[in-house]
């Protein structure tokens, strides 16, 4: 299993977002998502609890040059791909993946990295945006003022509904 974080930056009915460039063994190949990354070793374990909140803040700056203002913890997802299909990711893992949300920000929005493109996008256009089947569930999620927990679950390349939900605190 991989352990990752994603991080939805919302500022004036805008949302910050990564337009993916095609790639191989990347589940978010031409895809937009919000952005994230994994974490480093060093940010897990129960020796470095605020290790979570670090990387997400490290990660959104590599991912788009801005530094998150005051993130708030929102959730935690498991992406339970044991059984999914991808076009392009071979080996699909499990990743447990922390959420964190956030309104402001400083600096100026960057390059991005890795073939990846940060750009606002109006939260109304999201829906019609080309992403996983499971992000809608996320944005969803988020709308929600509670805390999460969730479950995204595939069978090939569809949604799995009765193995997929959120438990919200």
């Amino acid at each position: 299993m991989k352990f990752g974080m994603l991080t939805y930056l919302s500022v004036n009915a805008r949302v910050l977002m990564m337009k993916k460039e095609i790639r191989e063994n990347d589940p978010n190949s031409g895809k937009y998502t919000i952005p994230g990354g994994k974490l480093e070793p060093s940010e897990k374990g129960m020796h470095k609890p605020a290790g979570r909140s670090e990387a997400t803040v490290r990660e959104f700056k590599e991912e788009t040059g801005l530094t998150l203002v005051n993130p708030t913890f929102r959730g935690v997802i498991l992406f339970h791909n044991f059984e999914r299909i991808f076009d392009n990711w071979s080996n699909p893992e499990d990743f447990l993946v922390y959420v964190y949300s956030a309104t402001q920000y400083a600096g100026q929005l960057g390059k991005g990295k890795d073939n990846e493109v940060p750009l606002w996008v109006n939260e109304k256009d999201i829906p019609s945006l080309p992403k996983n089947i499971g992000d809608e569930l996320i944005y969803q999620w988020l709308n929600d003022s509670r805390f999460f927990i969730g479950i995204i679950k595939h069978k090939g390349k569809v949604l799995d509904e009765e193995g997929t939900y959120v438990d919200f605190f």
